[in-house]
């Protein structure tokens, strides 16, 4: 009965969007291998109607998932269970993030409507409005850091100067590949947000099917990056680098493990900024008649430098607390590897989808117009 009282909505939600995600996929995946076979003619309707009916579905199973985690990460019980300040978590975390996120919507709204006066004044918003939000990031950041310099007094032995070095080290490699790597110049019109929007919807929705959850954060999931790895394929890796970004907060909100800032930064925002990389292969023409090949590539540049931004993270923040009497370096090393896991089935579906003719036609359409 005690069990039942104290447990969160979410944990009971979880198995339930797992079993039931898969069983929506598996039977789009059964129903169109009919199709194709019985009525080939009418197939690729059905995969209009089928990806519609999955988005919708992986929009309503994330923004679930989302209010559930959130009111479990301000429950009373919660709090107190985890030795927190209920008042110092809404003003120095929800209140901020909360609001970061409202500009975001708030600049997605406004980009949208320049768009369709003029690409010329689109720009300019989004540049505004970029500059805007990332002061406001800023902001967060700084907040979080206030928070969490009590965290000295929970984790002794933590590194926090590394880690900072750390976590601004990996951040300038992912940037500098990002405009180094990146041929796609193409505008931010509404296409570009709109399935900005669609792949982060889907990314999210997929990570709440957990095939595999490690104890300390982390996970193995169906294929859950995806969608946004296709995003940084079309539009480029700057463009790839900031949705992921994105992408890496709400994972924050999702499944939260968070000690310090610069750990935070390294196991969420950064990590998973790196996914944005994926399309570093895209443009290279000596791979345009093997998109697979380059899809590849860039899945496994994104995995690996996700990879050692969670090293770094395990080994100056958690390896002093949970690593016991290993070694650090092999303790992070073999701890993060669920990433390549993780990323092994992503690329294995990947390349599935990236040999279709279809895909690639309606690809091609996208980058064209």
């Amino acid at each position: 009965m005690y069990n039942l009282l104290t447990t969160y909505a979410i944990d009971v939600f979880s198995p339930i969007a797992k079993w039931t995600a898969l069983g929506v996929v598996l039977s789009l995946v059964l129903i169109g291998g009919i199709i194709f076979f019985a009525k080939r003619q009418i197939f690729s309707k059905f995969l209009k109607i089928a990806f519609f009916a999955l988005l919708i579905f992986l929009l309503a199973l994330g923004l679930t998932g989302l209010i559930m985690e959130i009111g479990k990460s301000f429950d009373p019980y919660y709090v107190a269970e985890n030795y927190m300040d209920r008042k110092a978590v809404t003003t120095y975390l929800f209140i901020p993030i909360a609001c970061f996120f409202a500009l975001l919507i708030i600049t997605a709204i406004a980009c949208f409507i320049a768009n369709k006066k003029s690409t010329e004044r689109a720009k300019k918003t989004f540049t505004i409005m970029g500059i805007i939000d990332l002061i406001a990031l800023i902001t967060v950041g700084i907040l979080l850091a206030v928070y969490f310099d009590k965290v000295k007094e929970w984790y002794p032995n933590l590194n926090q100067t590394v880690l900072y070095i750390s976590s601004v080290l990996v951040i300038a490699v992912i940037i500098t590949l990002a405009f180094l790597l990146n041929r796609n110049n193409q505008p931010i019109d509404t296409k570009c947000l709109s399935l900005a929007g669609v792949t982060v919807a889907m990314s999210f929705g997929l990570s709440y099917v957990k095939i595999f959850e490690m104890p300390q954060g982390g996970s193995i999931t169906l294929f859950s990056l995806l969608p946004i790895m296709i995003f940084s394929y079309i539009y480029g890796t700057k463009k790839g680098v900031f949705v992921c970004f994105i992408y890496g907060v709400l994972q924050a909100i999702q499944d939260p493990w968070i000690i310090h800032p610069a750990q935070f930064l390294l196991d969420y925002p950064v990590a998973f900024s790196a996914i944005g990389l994926s399309g570093a292969f895209a443009s290279i023409k000596k791979l345009e008649k093997f998109p697979q090949v380059s899809f590849l590539l860039g899945g496994i540049l994104s995995a690996s430098l996700r990879f050692l931004s969670h090293v770094l993270s395990g080994v100056f923040a958690f390896a002093s607390t949970y690593a016991g009497g290993t070694d650090s370096w092999l303790y992070s090393l073999a701890y993060n590897s669920f990433v390549f896991i993780d990323m092994a089935i992503v690329l294995a579906i990947g390349v599935i989808v990236f040999s279709s003719k279809a895909f690639l036609n309606e690809m091609k359409k996208t980058t064209l117009k």
